[in-house]
C-alpha cells in the first residue's frame, strides 16, 4: 500500500494523549483544514448530502440512524443529511467508486478498516474543531493510541458500550437462591450457576449462558496473535485457564444440551425462553433486545449487576469497547464531515443520545446516570452497579481475528459436546489458524 505524508501535530493534549502505538501504516493524512473554523451559523445553508456505511457498531436500520447520529447532529447543522448505505461490502463500494463518506464501526474492526484504506488521521481535525478529547473516557483514547505508529488519530469515539451481567429474578426466586451481587468474580459467578442449574417439570434451567469463548477471553486481554503478530497463540497458559473455567461451567450437570449452536449467540434463552439465570452480555445489546419485550408487554423480571472479574484482576470488567467514526480518505466533503463530527462530541448530542439507549462516550457520570431514561426500560434496575467496575483494557487485535475466533469457538464446542481436552481443542484450533494467517499473507506476495 502506497505510503503518505502525515500532517504533523501541534497540539499539545493530542501529544499527551496519544502514544506510539502498534497499528498499521499506510493512510492517508487529513486533507488541510482551515486554522479557525466558522460558526455554526456561517456554515453552508445549502443542504449537504454524506453517505455512512455501518461495520458492527448497531447502526443498521434508518431508526438507528435516526436516533443515534442524525437527530443529535440535526441540533446543529439541519441542514446536513446522510444516508446509511445497506446491501454492499465495503469492498464492493471502494470497487465501484463509492466510498463512503463515513464508517461507523467498533475499535475491533479498525485493523482490517486501516488496512483497506478507509482510515485518515484526524489530529488535524480535532486541533481545529477544538475537540477536547480529554472529555472522553480515558480507554477509548488509550485504545485508538495502539493503531497509529506516530500518533495518529484514526477514529472520534461516540459511543461506548459496557459489559453487564443480566440475571432472571424469577429463577433465583424458584430455587431459593440469593441474588448476584456487583464485583463478584467468576469463581463466585461459577459457584452461584451451580445452584441454579436445575430442573423444574420438564423445564432444565441453565445457571449462566458464558456465551462465545471471547465472552471470557477478552476482558482478560488476551490477544489472537503473538507479540510479533505473526502466529496464533492459543495454546498459551492463559486460554488453558480460561478453557478450564469454561470447562467448569459445562461440567455442571444439565448445562449441556446437544440441540444448542454453541456457535451463535443464544441471547434468546435469557430473554424469550427465560431459562437462563445470569446472562453476561453488552449493555448496548440488552437494550435493543429488551425493548421489543417491553413495548409488546413481553418483560419479565430481571435485574444487573456488574460484569464478572477475574479473581486476579479485581474490579475490571468486560474489555473496552466502543463506536467510532472513521472518515474516508476519498470523501468529498470533508468539511460537513467534520461538522458531524464536531456535533456528535457536543453535550448536546451526547446526552440526547445516551437518553436514547446508547451510552455516552463521555466521561462524565452526571450524563451516564441518565442512560436510556427516553426508553424507561433500566426504571428500578441497578444500572449504577454496572459501572461500579472499570472496563478492561481491550486485547492487541489483528486483521486475522474474526476469522480465529471461529477456530476458537469450534474448539468449545468440541471441547463441550466431544469431551475432547483442553490442550488438543486449543492446539487444533491454533493450527487452523497459523494455516489461515499464512494463506492470507501469501495473497499479498
Amino acid at each position: 500500500m502506497k505510503t503518505y505524508p502525515f500532517t504533523a501535530i501541534s497540539s499539545m493534549l493530542v501529544l499527551t494523549l496519544l502514544v506510539t502505538g502498534c497499528g498499521q501504516s499506510g493512510q492517508q493524512a487529513a486533507p488541510a483544514v482551515k486554522t479557525s473554523v466558522d460558526s455554526v451559523d456561517t456554515f453552508t445553508k445549502e443542504p449537504v448530502k454524506l453517505t455512512v456505511v455501518n461495520h458492527g457498531a448497531g447502526i443498521n436500520t434508518e431508526t438507528d440512524l435516526e436516533n443515534v447520529i442524525l437527530k443529535p447532529v440535526r441540533t446543529m447543522y439541519p441542514n446536513i443529511t446522510i444516508e446509511l448505505v445497506k446491501g454492499k461490502s465495503l469492498n464492493d463500494l471502494i470497487a465501484a467508486g463509492d466510498t463512503p463518506d463515513l464508517v461507523v464501526t467498533s475499535n475491533f474492526y479498525l485493523d482490517a478498516l486501516i488496512e483497506m484504506g478507509l482510515a485518515t488521521d484526524l489530529n488535524e481535525f480535532v486541533k481545529t474543531y477544538k475537540i477536547d478529547l480529554g472529555r472522553l473516557e480515558p480507554e477509548t483514547i488509550s485504545a485508538l493510541s495502539r493503531y497509529g505508529k506516530k500518533g495518529e488519530l484514526y477514529g472520534i469515539p461516540y459511543s461506548m458500550n459496557y459489559g453487564i451481567m443480566a440475571y432472571n429474578k424469577d429463577i433465583f426466586d424458584k430455587f431459593g437462591v440469593a441474588y448476584p451481587k456487583d464485583g463478584m468474580n467468576w469463581d463466585q459467578v461459577i459457584d452461584l450457576a451451580k445452584k441454579v442449574t436445575r430442573k423444574s417439570d420438564t423445564t432444565q434451567y441453565l445457571g449462566i449462558d458464558p456465551g462465545l469463548p471471547q465472552v471470557m477471553t477478552r476482558p482478560y486481554s488476551l490477544s489472537l496473535m503473538d507479540a510479533g503478530q505473526e502466529k496464533a497463540a492459543l495454546t498459551t497458559d492463559a486460554y488453558k485457564s480460561i478453557f478450564s473455567k469454561l470447562r467448569s461451567i459445562y461440567d455442571i450437570p444439565g448445562m449441556i444440551d446437544p440441540k444448542t449452536n454453541y456457535l451463535k449467540d443464544n441471547i434468546d434463552f435469557f430473554l424469550k425462553d427465560q431459562r437462563v439465570a445470569m446472562e453476561p452480555y453488552w449493555i448496548s445489546a440488552l437494550s435493543s433486545r429488551v425493548l421489543p419485550l417491553a413495548q409488546s408487554g413481553q418483560n419479565f423480571n430481571w435485574d444487573l449487576v456488574s460484569f464478572p472479574s477475574y479473581a486476579d484482576r479485581p474490579g475490571l470488567g468486560r474489555e473496552v469497547d466502543f463506536h467510532l467514526f472513521m472518515v474516508t480518505p476519498a470523501g468529498k466533503n470533508k468539511e460537513a464531515v467534520y461538522r458531524v463530527l464536531q456535533a456528535m462530541q457536543s453535550n448536546e448530542a451526547q446526552v440526547m443520545m445516551n437518553k436514547g439507549g446508547r451510552l455516552t462516550a463521555l466521561k462524565d457520570p452526571q450524563i451516564k446516570k441518565d442512560y436510556a431514561t427516553d426508553l424507561k426500560i433500566f426504571e428500578g434496575k441497578n444500572l449504577a452497579g454496572v459501572f461500579s467496575v472499570k472496563p478492561a483494557p481491550a486485547p492487541v487485535s489483528s486483521m486475522y481475528d474474526s476469522k480465529i475466533y471461529t477456530y476458537l469457538s469450534e474448539a468449545m464446542k468440541s471441547m463441550i459436546l466431544s469431551s475432547t481436552d483442553i490442550n488438543t481443542v486449543l492446539r487444533e484450533a491454533e493450527e487452523k489458524a497459523n494455516k489461515y494467517i499464512e494463506e492470507e499473507k501469501q495473497k499479498k506476495k
